[in-house]
Protein backbone atom coordinates (compact mmCIF):
# COMPACT_ATOMS: atom_id res chain seq x y z
CA UNK A 1 0.00 0.00 0.00
CA UNK A 2 2.97 2.29 0.76
CA UNK A 3 3.84 1.73 -2.56
CA UNK A 4 0.45 2.71 -4.00
CA UNK A 5 1.01 6.29 -2.29
CA UNK A 6 4.05 6.23 -3.84
CA UNK A 7 2.75 5.82 -7.30
CA UNK A 8 0.29 8.64 -6.65
CA UNK A 9 2.93 10.91 -5.96
CA UNK A 10 4.67 10.24 -8.58
CA UNK A 11 1.59 10.49 -11.11
CA UNK A 12 0.53 13.66 -9.41
CA UNK A 13 4.01 15.36 -10.09
CA UNK A 14 4.54 14.12 -13.42
CA UNK A 15 1.07 15.73 -14.55
CA UNK A 16 2.19 19.43 -12.54
CA UNK A 17 5.50 18.96 -14.57
CA UNK A 18 4.16 17.42 -18.13
CA UNK A 19 0.28 19.20 -18.04
CA UNK A 20 -0.02 22.15 -15.89
CA UNK A 21 -3.45 22.83 -16.68
CA UNK A 22 -4.68 19.30 -15.24
CA UNK A 23 -3.09 20.75 -11.71
CA UNK A 24 -6.91 20.35 -10.13
CA UNK A 25 -6.17 16.37 -10.77
CA UNK A 26 -3.08 16.31 -9.73
CA UNK A 27 -4.34 18.13 -6.29
CA UNK A 28 -7.01 15.54 -5.89
CA UNK A 29 -4.40 12.87 -6.24
CA UNK A 30 -2.65 14.30 -3.40
CA UNK A 31 -5.63 14.75 -1.40
CA UNK A 32 -6.38 10.60 -2.06
CA UNK A 33 -2.51 9.63 -1.11
CA UNK A 34 -3.03 11.91 2.48
CA UNK A 35 -6.15 10.03 3.19
CA UNK A 36 -4.44 7.03 2.20
CA UNK A 37 -1.49 7.43 4.69
CA UNK A 38 -3.68 8.56 7.59
CA UNK A 39 -6.12 5.41 7.27
CA UNK A 40 -3.04 2.98 6.83
CA UNK A 41 -1.30 4.74 10.11
CA UNK A 42 -4.86 4.69 11.79
CA UNK A 43 -4.97 1.26 11.12
CA UNK A 44 -0.96 0.05 11.97
CA UNK A 45 -1.75 2.17 15.35
CA UNK A 46 -5.01 1.04 17.07
CA UNK A 47 -3.63 -1.52 18.83
CA UNK A 48 -0.40 -0.11 19.83
CA UNK A 49 -1.73 2.91 21.19
CA UNK A 50 -1.29 1.48 24.69
CA UNK A 51 0.97 -1.34 25.80
CA UNK A 52 -0.47 -4.51 26.99
CA UNK A 53 0.67 -3.53 30.58
CA UNK A 54 -2.26 -1.00 30.53
CA UNK A 55 -5.51 -2.61 29.92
Amino acid sequence: MEFLNLVIIFIAACLVLRKPHKERLAFGLLVVSVLLMVFLFSIATRTGLLPGVNY
